[in-house]
């Protein structure tokens, strides 16, 4: 996962996080991810994986689309005249 990429999804995480009002701890502990392991992915240090994302979706009941960077213009272009 690129830097960028790794910070998109963790900035997704944390306003998820913040908007469901509940605490890295509680979101650890919902989603069976050892605290330390989240704090490291929220600060960059790791990346997350598709099942921690599932289950931080499922703990949090959104889509786990929500948590994932949305693909840019040119990229979404550059693939529909590759079709």
């Amino acid at each position: 996962m690129t830097t960028e990429v790794r910070r998109k999804v963790a900035d997704a995480v944390r306003s998820a996080l913040a908007a469901s009002g509940h605490t890295e701890r509680w979101l650890a502990a919902r989603a069976s991810i050892d605290r330390d392991d989240l704090r490291d992915k929220l600060t960059l240090r790791t990346d997350f994986t598709v099942t921690d994302l599932a289950d931080i979706a499922v703990a949090l009941g959104i889509p786990i689309a929500t948590l994932f960077p949305q693909p840019s213009g040119d990229a979404s272009r550059a693939t529909d005249h590759q079709r």
